[in-house]
């Protein structure tokens, strides 16, 4: 009765042990399909175990891992091409554009009636638009395909501000009773590039002078570890906004949307923002807009003089 006895916990002894080797197989299997679902790895699972069943799934599996990476592997090539494409053609739109524009502005108007000069004019102001919109969206094809060149100098903020802010005064003006600008007047140097940099800023501005009223403010907070500049506006009563979806491509809040803008200066001024290495983040308090443009020191050779 004895060896009966062993034969039995023999047979225990067996039933646990490949048990415990099928728990742990599972449970690799498991790890694996995770890590291709989360996109941190294509490999294939591996054939472990003799279960002709198991075996089985896990073919079945790398089929459909298999017929995944090919499908990831041609929606990466098209997304390229449709990048490069978009690209190419926003650049030969700009060339036919830019003549336009310079035989309109050579026309002899001495000799025009009113008539036609107020048509002329209405052309050429469309003219620029349309201009400007395809150099939006030839800027934003070249940052998706990765083709966005970077080139740095040494740049101080605040000049640049002060720079755009003279440039767009008389739209500030017009858009704001009320227009402060609050910059300390030390000289911060940075080593970045100077023209994103402006880009962003003119965006900013662009956008307070066009969805903003009443109120335009622009200060510095100048912190340890960081530069973070405020540009805020009031908005108008009446205007429904998303604040969570400013920075997306071709968003516009309730009524900015029957003004003329693309949609795209501060999608722009976002991933312009990433390139440099800078956070740009937004906030809505009561009727008041706010954006903050945050340059961390650690990040950049940052010299006060």
């Amino acid at each position: 009765m004895i060896w009966i006895l062993y034969i039995s916990i023999g047979i225990n002894l067996l039933l646990i042990l490949a048990w415990i080797f099928y728990y742990r197989e599972l449970k690799d299997m498991i790890l694996q399909v995770k890590a291709i679902k989360q996109g941190n790895s294509r490999a294939p699972l591996k054939r472990v175990g003799v279960s002709k069943r198991h075996l089985q799934l896990v073919e079945e599996v790398n089929e459909l891992v298999d017929s995944f990476n090919q499908t990831s592997k041609e929606n990466k090539r098209m997304a390229k091409q449709s990048k490069e494409m978009i690209a190419s053609i926003s650049h030969d739109f700009r060339t036919p554009l830019t003549s336009m524009i310079g035989y309109i502005q050579m026309m002899d108007t001495s000799e025009m009636s009113a008539r036609d000069l107020k048509y002329l004019t209405i052309i050429e102001e469309r003219t620029q638009l349309i201009s400007s919109l395809i150099d939006e969206f030839y800027l934003l094809s070249l940052l998706d395909a990765n083709d966005y060149k970077i080139q740095e100098e040494a740049v101080n903020p605040i000049t640049l501000i002060q720079e755009q802010v003279a440039q767009y005064y008389e739209e500030l003006t017009a858009a704001f009773e009320d227009i402060n600008i609050d910059l300390t007047e030390e000289r911060i140097v940075l080593q970045t590039s100077r023209i994103d940099l402006e880009r962003i800023i003119q965006n900013l501005i662009k956008n307070a002078f066009t969805h903003g009223t009443q109120y335009f403010h622009i200060r510095l907070e100048k912190q340890e570890e960081r530069l973070r500049f405020v540009f805020e506006n009031k908005i108008l009563e009446d205007q429904k906004m998303d604040i969570t979806r400013l920075f997306d491509r071709n968003y516009q809040s309730e009524p900015a949307r029957q003004r003329e803008s693309s949609g795209l200066g501060l999608a722009i001024a976002k991933q312009l923002s990433e390139k440099l290495n800078f956070s740009l983040n937004t906030q809505l308090q009561g009727d008041l807009l706010q954006f903050y443009l945050d340059i961390y020191l650690d990040s950049w050779k940052i010299r006060n003089f």
